[in-house]
């Protein structure tokens, strides 16, 4: 009797569990993968090797896989937090471990396969202080206490010219029509915000406010000398991106330019000098891809629609959907629930990172299904 009471609350409590499961999911189905304009995905050399043969065998494979999961865009990473460079570089310093044009190769092969090409610029970071860098260490950002960080100061004009050189270098060498920006924004490290003190960044600062910051005893938000401070230095990240704006139309070629910002607009033009809201609203920019690597779907919401508004219509917004991060770690369920909140929310795409953690569960699941 006992039995047979346990059995029916077993067998009552498993159908009540299978009524309460997704259509589909006692099968382990997917939905199909929203239809969005931009799929794309960002890409490490390292993903192919320094060994040319073997990675364009691997480039076929994985592009030609890609292909079949839908994915148009390949955001290329082409200079690195260290400084090296993965093209063809007069300026920069090319990665010792590759002695060939990785980039152009790359892009051959893409190209093959119809798919969009961003050239993936790590911005201000220079860890291994190489070159030019090295020869000028007077752009590394110092801190009041004279602490300094390996990554160039974007209010120093000599470190935009040769940043954005870099930039027109590959715009020249090779036909893309894009330029991502990656690391646009100050370090984060060791502390938000970590903004240059060097004489140099006084002396601008000063030129353009009328302010002597050693005069300066309250460094914090209730002196309204320090919020001009901070709004300065956040503004030499904007001018570095219209600058850029300008010399890609320099070139006499239609060159775009999309870039990865943190997730919240309102405290990345604070804490890190990224106003990425305003790139969007002057039209600066062409595509914001703010990197919102959660698992938490309201949350995940929550930052697309406010991305998408800062877009307007001039920038469209491709949020990034992690897949294996620092910050989380995806499903393929996940990462289709994200592709189709951003779709409800008039995004224009959506880009996945990384190329490195989109294993074959996850492609599996961007096919299109009847």
């Amino acid at each position: 009797m006992r039995a047979r009471s346990l059995a029916a609350l077993i067998l009552s409590c498993l159908a009540l569990g299978l009524a309460a499961a997704p259509a589909g999911a006692e099968e382990g189905r997917l939905p199909a993968p929203p239809d969005l304009p931009v799929r794309g995905v960002w890409m490490h050399p390292g993903l192919f090797g320094p060994v040319k043969a073997d990675a364009v065998e691997k480039m076929r494979t994985v592009l030609d896989e890609y292909a079949r999961a839908g994915i148009n865009t390949l955001i290329m990473l082409v200079k690195n937090t260290s400084g090296h460079v993965y093209y063809a570089s007069e300026i920069g310093v090319p990665d010792p471990a590759y002695g060939w044009d990785f980039f152009g190769t790359f892009l051959a092969e893409a190209r093959k396969r119809g798919m969009e090409v961003h050239p993936w610029f790590c911005v201000f970071p220079e860890s291994a202080i190489l070159g030019q860098v090295r020869q000028h260490p007077e752009w590394l950002i110092s801190s009041p206490k004279r602490e300094m960080v390996a990554a160039v100061n974007p209010a120093l004009p000599a470190v935009r010219a040769y940043e954005i050189g870099l930039m027109l270098e590959v715009v020249r060498k090779y036909d893309v029509g894009w330029v991502h920006l990656d690391y646009v924004r100050y370090p984060c490290e060791p502390a938000e915000p970590f903004f240059g003190f060097d004489a140099e960044t006084l002396r601008l600062f000063k030129e353009d406010t009328g302010v002597d910051m050693a005069t300066v005893k309250a460094r914090d938000t209730g002196n309204p000398v320090w919020n001009v401070w901070l709004r300065w230095n956040t503004g030499r990240v904007t001018v570095f991106v219209r600058e850029l704006k300008a010399a890609l139309a320099g070139t006499g070629r239609k060159v775009r330019i999309s870039a990865a910002v943190f997730p919240d607009a309102v405290n990345a033009r604070v804490m890190i000098g990224q106003d990425w809201a305003a790139w969007g609203r002057e039209g600066l920019v062409d595509m914001l891809n703010p990197m919102i690597y959660t698992n938490d779907a309201r949350l995940f919401e929550t930052l697309v629609r406010e991305a998408v508004a800062c877009g307007g219509s001039r920038t469209i917004v491709c949020p990034g959907i992690g897949i294996g991060t620092s910050h989380n770690q995806n499903t393929p369920g996940g990462m289709l629930e994200q592709m189709r909140l951003s779709r409800t929310l008039e995004a224009g795409g959506v880009v996945f990172f990384s190329a490195s953690s989109l294993a074959p569960p996850f492609l599996e699941a961007l096919k299109t299904r009847q």
